[in-house]
């Protein structure tokens, strides 16, 4: 990871002060060590009660939201309003609901770009499927970035950011809203479609699949979060871009797994 983790960012900043205040006392400053020092602490020094609750993908998250957004999360914490573990389980649990986001749109967008293939599932190949899955996940990949691109650029609330994201949902500009989508959990229009149309799509889910769906404690800390007026809808946001790389690792594999079968079966 290159990012700076709280627990490491403090540990240096406690250094660097020690080190600091010993090259003061000796008359030998280091300009480059004071620098780096202030510049530390300014990032990571109020963050440590932090540290030793953020781990693996929720550390991972958190340094990816914004300072103003870490801050925040930080003086719940120093406040006593929330726990280091509540933290790490809502974002645990903002990373999950990005998954399923993505998964879901993920799904509907493969269908929309491949709707011949849809038309003839039955005599759909392996090969075919891959392209379609690669295409698909390499246009999801290229939005994404787009999008990072335009918050940047302090875009986010343009009317290219909103197009962009409703390409992400599975709808294409100009295309008919009005068509039914494919919706990987079977709860719409194109259910019985979808029992077709399913053995060749990458786009499948095993029911209460962890890697998706919240625990109880995380769906707890999330409401403590929500109670504590963090916008989760925020956490969300930074998260896309992670949930869409794990998602993309999992339709992967997935559609590995699913052009075995086809091409045992002669496709």
């Amino acid at each position: 990871m290159d990012s700076l983790s709280p627990l490491a960012g403090a540990s240096a900043v406690g250094a660097a002060r020690t080190t600091s205040a010993t090259q003061g006392a000796s008359g030998t400053p280091s300009g480059a060590a004071t620098a780096a020092a202030v510049t530390g602490a300014k990032d990571t020094l109020s963050l440590s009660p932090l540290a030793a609750s953020l781990k693996g993908p929720s550390l991972d998250l958190f340094n990816k939201l914004k300072q103003n957004e870490r801050t925040l999360l930080s003086g719940l914490v120093d406040s006593g309003k929330v726990t280091g573990d509540d933290v790490n389980n809502a974002l645990m649990g903002s990373l999950k609901m990005a998954r399923s986001t993505a998964f879901m749109n993920g799904g509907r967008m493969f269908e929309s770009q491949n709707r011949g293939l849809f038309a003839r599932a039955a005599t759909v190949t392996a090969d075919e499927m891959l392209k379609a899955t690669d295409d698909t996940l390499a246009r999801r990949k290229a939005l994404v970035a787009r999008l990072g691109e335009l918050d940047k650029n302090g875009q986010g609330g343009s009317a290219d950011y909103s197009e962009i994201l409703r390409a992400l949902s599975g709808v294409e500009p100009g295309a008919d809203t009005g068509q039914p989508s494919a919706e990987p959990h079977g709860n719409s229009r194109a259910t019985a479609h979808l029992r077709q149309t399913r053995l060749f799509s990458p786009y499948y889910m095993k029911l209460g699949d962890p890697f998706f769906i919240r625990s109880g404690e995380e769906e707890a800390a999330s409401n403590k979060l929500k109670e504590a007026e963090v916008s989760l809808s925020s956490l969300t946001d930074a998260a896309r871009g992670m949930a869409e790389d794990n998602v993309a690792d999992m339709v992967q594999e997935q559609a590995s797994h699913r052009a075995e079968i086809m091409r045992r079966n002669g496709g």
